[in-house]
């Protein structure tokens, strides 16, 4: 059964879409077929940031429609890994019934559907919010993006999401030095699913550059995809 993890914060700009892509791509690294779902109705970036907006012609909105079948919305990024590009308007249509169906025409062809959602707690949120298992909260070490991941837990828990993890992202040793992992979990309200630094080779990987999956930004994406398969990766550090 594929599973469905929604990835999101109340605030943008905490490196939701780049986590979409590279732990997606780490995902697929690892055997996993892999479907991204840009949530972002109306500003969607997916297509963008993957190189592939003169490609993708429909979106999910056009399978809620019945404009297309579901393939036809498919955009194959790479081996293992596909995009959803998401609608440019909003529609009535675009209900959880009807997103949820959509999703569930899915199943069978695809193990992990990320969904990229919009930043703040409106429409696309919800949508994720109603058919997601689990869902990843993005915050970078940061006041305002703290009590941004906090709200965007909340919201979730509020729509009978049971599975909250937590990532920081863009970490610097330097500028973060004695940040207390515990007591970010602790007011957050999320399990921690694991830190990814602040690195150039993380955008540049994204936007489709061999990296070296040994490199520091690679390896943290490939931890964090490991544990969103279920295995058990030890966390190297308590305190950053």
């Amino acid at each position: 059964m594929m599973k469905i993890i929604t990835v999101a914060s109340a605030k943008g700009g905490v490196g939701k879409s780049t986590f979409c892509c590279s732990a997606g791509k780490m995902l697929a690294h690892n055997g996993q077929r892999v479907l991204l779902v840009d949530m972002d109705i109306g500003v969607r970036s997916l297509d963008i940031l993957l190189g592939v907006a003169e490609k993708t012609v429909y979106n999910w909105g056009d399978v809620i429609k019945g404009n297309c079948e579901y393939r036809k919305a498919v955009t194959e990024i790479s081996n293992g890994l596909f995009l959803m590009a998401a609608p440019i308007d909003f529609s009535e249509e675009y209900s959880v019934e009807g997103f949820k169906a959509m999703l569930s025409s899915l199943e069978k062809d695809f193990d992990y559907a990320l969904l990229d959602a919009p930043a703040g707690l409106e429409s696309g949120f919800r949508l994720c919010g109603g058919v997601s298992d689990c869902c990843v909260v993005m915050s970078t070490p940061d006041p305002i993006s703290i009590r941004a991941a906090t709200y965007a837990a909340q919201n979730m828990r509020d729509m009978g999401i049971k599975s909250i993890r937590l990532v920081i992202n863009k970490f610097n040793k330097k500028l973060h030095k004695g940040i207390n992992v515990d007591e970010f979990i602790d007011t957050v309200g999320a399990r921690f699913l694991g830190v990814i630094p602040e690195s150039e080779e993380i955008y540049r990987f994204v936007n489709g550059e061999k990296i070296p999956y040994k490199s520091k930004g690679n390896q943290a994406f490939l931890r964090i995809s490991q544990r969103l398969e279920g295995k058990n990766v030890p966390f190297r550090v308590k305190n950053l």
